[in-house]
């Protein structure tokens, strides 16, 4: 006999539009009136998801929360998902999609018991291919979703394998793509789910239904039209279920028929609803910054606590819960009203002041176990002792590059060199070494007190180990203790509007002219990136979404209505350690301006960007030369990377490679979601100028009072490589710069430590450069949970890190598995390892 396993649930979209306090307000109301259906009908079910909304219940109505207890425990309720929130699954990092089930299950596990392992999307736009493996890491075995439709994508069943990079999880999508269900046509969309079981051949199918978006979940009148249609159909079994029942029956079916009955579909579940890619550029940038934040402030107070007892107690796990209901599906993708977008940028604010506020406390933590004033020079009486400057590598790979430190030199300005002419004898030492590192000078950040000595700004090359740190002492030196040559001064008097500049190092070369379309570039003394690096405007006049209906012209643009020329230039540093170029670019009512940097041997060009946008109904596009591979690019994607060939607007991460040979082109950013390739180009979006919570097509003059999204300033950084190989890398660097923090001279007031720390030490590494390290956070019981990612196709075994100084066999990881393990001091100060799924407790 078949099955139709009636899901019942209440889609509610915490904000929407609507904002946080009236969904979450609503979601008390929903779970009001399930409770009370379950009462009223002993046969019904239902299904709810996303902790974040139990922790509503439980903080704002503790006793529907002891009634929501009692039906989980009788098996009535059925806690699914496992997240804290219905994510975005396309544009959050790995990291914080992992997160998400870490944070839900151990919540489900501590409040309910229960061990969560179906999956439950509802209306996320679209599913990245490393979703499998990210879902298999947190021990989820199934996956339901109901995007992207089968107009889009089509799927030769409802069930079907999902086949990830590594990974294969059972899942299923409804044949309507629909969770929900209106007043009225239950007995319809019945009919229908029977008809489609049939031509799959499937015994056990489901079929969502219930009120949903703004709460409410299923009715009365449901539950009266599905007794009407099940007597009517006495050949049909219909039950009501919950998520974990459909799929315990579904596998049960599969074990008698054999897997190969249903499908394997391979990558991404995409695409739909293309313009979140890049809608409410403002909040995107804010959050990729707070992930970027905490993965880095807390994997810096993880290490520095395990060797550091002198380091106050700093949680950010209330951070975490503000970042990850950050990324519902809704506010992430950037389709709220505007003032609930308010909010959570507002939110989003404190989650990167408590990961900062985090790692300087832990820096200064870390800095009372160094002896900062051990090492310095011999100086006159009455004369400011050296800086100590603290600088902190977030990487499990030793970092060399350049840093810029600015110090003050005094309390007050320095009035025997100020205006006299003289040399000032400053100098930045490395404190491990002795050696005095050569730099540069370029202009302090203030436009204050100029003819006034007294603050100093330098560009320094340092070479800081894999997760630790580096001591430099930066200073005066007017007595000569120390060997060195003068610091080199950028061309500072040059900085005025040039018709032309240039800036080079001995691998990369980029001009830019007034009147140019572009800046072009050179490598080796050849052309690269053809045409150069361009600004252009495209028309954008679709909603927050896109194309509701996935129309063409929605996720293809092609009118182009501005191509941006430099309208001014200047060279703003050029010495031995860096140079750099700033270039405007002009369009009717818009410009954006780029500082390009290249700092001495690098392989890459630096880019800070600032655009003040002010045109409506656009999407404003860096566009960059990408020959010789017909358009097919690999972009980053949560759990991994995918290749795609030219396909319109897509959703992508960190970084993007495209072109070939001598064309290829490596792109990162620190903020940029929104992508679209074509033969010869690869074209990143900066933002679009679509109304907040809008799905109608309008031209820019209809309703000029109603607000577009990302009028105004922003802000982001990027980078261009011809080295792909480092390309991965770079980007994580971008993402996750090193640390630099001035710190005090220790001074000890209390019983001196047996040993202090050294200047320069590492506190984690591993060698393979396929393993990415995803997360060093708390753990369990007072454990550090170390989170890995093998990045290729072939397994490492035995996979050995560099943890505190010891090497510790981790043990064996699948291709492209993502790994977790508890790292617990034992008795006599060793560590031990223990592999453990995401979200154990």
């Amino acid at each position: 006999m078949r099955t139709i396993h009636l899901i019942g649930n209440a889609h509610i979209d915490p904000a929407w539009l609507w904002d946080w306090r009236e969904g979450m307000n609503e979601a008390i109301a929903t779970c009001n009136a399930m409770v009370s259906l379950l009462h009223e009908f002993p046969d019904f079910r239902f299904i709810r998801g996303e902790a974040a909304i139990y922790d509503y219940v439980e903080r704002n109505a503790s006793g529907l929360f002891r009634e929501i207890s009692r039906l989980v425990a009788e098996g009535r309720w059925d806690v699914v998902g496992g997240t804290w929130i219905q994510p975005d699954n396309n544009l959050p990092s790995t990291e914080a999609l992992v997160r998400q089930f870490n944070t839900g299950k151990r919540y489900f596990r501590e409040k309910f018991g229960v061990e969560i392992t179906a999956a439950w999307s509802a209306d996320a736009f679209g599913h990245s291919a490393g979703l499998p493996d990210i879902l298999a890491a947190a021990g989820m075995d199934s996956f339901a979703c109901t995007r992207p439709q089968a107009h889009i994508l089509a799927l030769d069943k409802q069930a079907f394998w999902w086949q990830g990079q590594g990974a294969r999880i059972l899942a299923f999508r409804p044949h309507d793509g629909w969770y929900a269900s209106e007043r009225a046509d239950l007995g319809k969309r019945l009919d229908e789910c029977l008809v489609q079981a049939g031509h799959d051949d499937l015994d056990n199918v489901a079929m969502f239904y219930g009120l949903g978006n703004h709460g409410g979940g299923p009715t009365r009148a449901h539950m009266r039209t599905i007794q009407e249609w099940a007597r009517r159909h006495p050949e049909v079994c219909v039950e009501h279920s919950g998520l974990h029942r459909f799929f315990a029956a579904l596998r049960k079916e599969l074990a008698a028929k054999g897997e190969s009955f249903i499908p394997t579909h391979r990558g991404e579940l995409n695409f739909c609803l293309r313009g979140c890619s890049a809608s409410m550029a403002r909040f995107k940038y804010s959050y990729r910054h707070g992930e970027a934040y905490l993965a880095r402030g807390e994997r810096m107070r993880s290490l520095v606590t395990a060797i550091c007892a002198d380091v106050p107690a700093f949680s950010l796990d209330e951070a975490w819960r503000t970042l990850l209901f950050s990324a519902f599906h809704d506010i992430l993708p950037g389709t709220v009203i505007e003032h609930a977008a308010d909010d959570q940028l507002a939110q989003m604010g404190g989650v990167i002041d408590a990961a900062s506020r985090c790692e300087t406390v832990t820096l200064l933590g870390l800095a009372r176990s160094i002896d900062t004033g051990a090492g310095m020079w011999e100086l006159p009486e009455d004369h400011p002792l050296p800086q100590p400057v603290l600088i902190w590598n977030p990487h499990p790979w030793e970092i060399e590059e350049h840093v810029e430190i600015e110090v003050s030199l005094d309390n007050r300005p320095l009035w025997n060199y100020s205006g006299t002419g003289k040399t000032l004898p400053f100098v930045v030492v490395e404190r491990a070494t002795g050696r005095v590192l050569p730099h540069q000078d370029i202009p302090v950040v203030h436009d204050s007190l100029v003819d006034l000595i007294w603050r100093r700004r330098v560009v320094v090359p340092v070479s800081i180990p894999s997760c630790g740190w580096s001591l430099l002492h930066v200073g005066l030196d007017p007595l000569g203790m120390l060997k060195k040559e003068p610091g080199a001064k950028s061309r500072e008097m040059e900085r005025r509007s040039l018709l032309e500049v240039t800036i080079k190092n001995k691998h990369l070369y980029a001009t830019a002219k007034v009147g140019a379309s572009s800046i072009t570039f050179e490598k080796g003394g050849a052309a690269w990136l053809g045409d150069g690096l361009q600004v252009r405007v495209y028309e954008d006049r679709w909603g927050a979404w896109g194309g509701m209906l996935e129309e063409r012209d929605s996720w293809l643009l092609t009118k182009e209505v501005e191509r941006w020329t430099v309208s001014q230039s200047a060279i703003l540093e050029e010495g031995p350690e860096v140079s750099r170029m700033w270039v405007r670019f002009e369009g009717a009512h818009s410009h954006v301006e780029l500082i390009l940097s290249l700092a001495r041997d690098s392989g890459h060009v630096d880019i800070h960007a600032r655009v003040l946008l002010n045109d409506r109904g656009v999407r404003l596009k860096l566009v960059i030369p990408a020959s010789g591979a017909e358009g097919l690019a690999r972009f980053a994607v949560p759990g991994g990377s995918v290749w795609r060939s030219p396909c319109g607007e897509v959703p992508g991460g960190r970084w993007v490679s495209a072109g070939a040979g001598a064309d290829a082109v490596g792109f990162a950013s620190d903020a940029l979601y929104g992508f679209d390739t074509t033969e010869t180009e690869l074209r990143a979006t900066i933002a679009r100028t679509s109304r907040y919570g809008g799905d109608v097509h309008r031209e820019p003059q209809e309703r000029p009072w109603q607000p577009c999204m990302d009028i105004g300033d922003l802000k982001f950084r990027a980078l261009l490589t011809p080295e792909i190989d480092s390309l991965e890398r770079l980007a994580d660097q971008l993402q996750e710069p090193l640390v630099v923090q001035t710190v005090p001279i220790t001074k000890i007031f209390s019983p001196e430590p047996a040993s202090f720390l050294p200047a320069k030490g590492s506190l984690f590494s591993v060698e393979s450069k396929a393993v990415r390290v995803l997360a060093i956070c708390p753990g369990n019981r007072d454990s550090i949970e170390l989170r890995l990612q093998n990045t290729s196709n072939a397994p490492l075994s035995p996979l050995v890190v560099n943890w505190l100084g010891k090497d510790i066999e981790l043990g064996h990881v699948d291709a492209f598995e993502i790994a977790t393990w508890e790292m617990r001091r034992a008795d006599g100060g060793t560590w031990t390892c223990e592999r453990t799924v995401i979200g154990a407790s």
